[in-house]
C-alpha cells in the first residue's frame, strides 16, 4: 500500500499497542495532517509556493478523491498565504482524519476498537495490525538524520518537517539521538516552506495555551 504523507504521520503519531495518539502539543497533529495533505497536492503539481504565499495551479482531478476534496477547500486567491491555506484545510480536519483512518483500516494496517470509560463514554482506538509501513517510514527518517552526509529525498524532507513541527521526534529517535542530531533535524525541517508555516502555527497555539493557563492561575 502506497501511503500519503498524512497517513505516514498518523502512523507515527499512534502508539502501536494501545492504538491511542501519543501526547502531542494541542492542535499540532491536525495541523500536521493538513500540512501533509497540502504537500501531497504540491507533489502532484497542482499547488506551488514560495516562502510566504501559495498558488493553486490547477483544479483538475488528481485521481485521488480525498486530495480532490482537500484541494476544493483551498481558496482561489492570487496572494494566498500558506497560513491561510493551512487554516482552510484544517477547518475540516475531523473529516480528513476519519477518511485517512478508514483507508488505513481497509489496507489492513490498522483495526478499530471501541473502549468504554466511566461506564458510558466511548473512546475509539486504532491498534496497528501490520507495522511494515510505519517501520519503513522510521527507517527512512533515521537514515537521513543520523547520516549527516546523506542528501534528503524531497519526500523525506516533508515527513521530517511534519514530525518536527508536531513533536514526534521522540517516537523515532532516542533522547540522546535527539540531543546529538537536533541541529540536523532542524536544518532539514527548514528546507520546506509549508513546514515552516506549520511550525509557526503550532508555536502560536502553544503560546495561546500558556497565556490562558497563566491568566486562569493554572
Amino acid at each position: 500500500m502506497s501511503l500519503r504523507f498524512a497517513e505516514e504521520i498518523l502512523l507515527l503519531a499512534l502508539d502501536d499497542a494501545s492504538g491511542k495518539v501519543h501526547p502531542l502539543p494541542e492542535g499540532s497533529l491536525g495541523l500536521a495532517i493538513s500540512g501533509a495533505l497540502i504537500m501531497e497536492l504540491a507533489f502532484k503539481g497542482v499547488l506551488d509556493s514560495d516562502d510566504k504565499t501559495m498558488q493553486v495551479i490547477s483544479r483538475q482531478p488528481t485521481g485521488d478523491a480525498l486530495l480532490d476534496d482537500v484541494l476544493a477547500k483551498i481558496p482561489a486567491e492570487s496572494d494566498l498565504s500558506i497560513q491561510r491555506a493551512l487554516n482552510a484545510v484544517n477547518a475540516n480536519i475531523d473529516e480528513w482524519k476519519t477518511r485517512l483512518f478508514d483507508e488505513l483500516k481497509q489496507g489492513g494496517i490498522l483495526k478499530q476498537e471501541e473502549h468504554r470509560f466511566l461506564f458510558v463514554l466511548k473512546e475509539r482506538r486504532y491498534p496497528v495490525i501490520d507495522d511494515r509501513e510505519e517501520q519503513e517510514v522510521k527507517s527512512r527518517i533515521r537514515d537521513v538524520v543520523l547520516d549527516h552526509d546523506a542528501i534528503p529525498d524531497p519526500r523525506d524532507v516533508v515527513i521530517i518537517c511534519l514530525m518536527d513541527a508536531c513533536d514526534l521526534s521522540n517516537v523515532v529517535f532516542t533522547e540522546q539521538e535527539r540531543i546529538d542530531h537536533k541541529e540536523r533535524i532542524q536544518t532539514i525541517a527548514k528546507m520546506d516552506f509549508v513546514g515552516q508555516a506549520l511550525s509557526a502555527a503550532v508555536a502560536k497555539i502553544q503560546q495561546a495555551l500558556l497565556e490562558v493557563m497563566a491568566y486562569s492561575g493554572m
